[in-house]
């Protein structure tokens, strides 16, 4: 599975009994096969390759997680939901309507939590756990986010 993986490369890998995959990069390519990871801090040495698998993210993302900028990196559901939130509401056209027209938007987006839940469990997934959300990210989903409570709501 990691035959063609570079140093510094995202990958996911399961790395316990749970059959989980969690987030890492590649640190290093051993002679026998085995990968070294970076994981939450950890280096976890000897990963075998058939439980490496690459992850692809677009250009955008990638430059955030190598930018590393302070605020570029969210922590938590509820983390994410607020910079989801300050997302949408933080534009010129929110300035522009009335504060009763506010509240009631700030209470439509946060209807869209379950939505938004499912699209973090979703990129999760494909990452890994663990796996760094970036600004990037939160703002890609937003669309993905509004079309699953329109489906949801149908």
């Amino acid at each position: 599975a990691g035959g063609s993986l570079r140093v510094g490369a995202l990958v996911k890998a399961r790395l316990d009994a749970s059959g989980r995959s969690f987030s890492a990069s590649v640190h290093a390519r051993n002679e026998d096969g085995t990968f070294d990871l970076s994981c939450d801090g950890s280096l976890v040495e000897g990963v075998p390759a058939a439980l490496v698998e690459p992850v692809a993210v677009g250009a955008a993302v990638a430059d955030s997680l190598l930018r590393d900028e302070p605020g570029g990196h969210i922590e938590g559901t509820s983390a994410f939901f607020d910079a989801f939130t300050a997302a949408l509401t933080s534009g010129p056209k929110f300035s522009t309507l009335t504060a009763a027209q506010q509240a009631v938007a700030r209470e439509k987006v946060q209807s869209l939590r379950p939505a938004f839940e499912e699209e973090l469990a979703a990129l999760r997934a494909t990452r890994g756990e663990g796996a760094t959300v970036t600004d990037v990210d939160i703002r890609e989903m937003m669309p993905r986010v509004m079309a699953r409570a329109a489906r949801a709501a149908t």
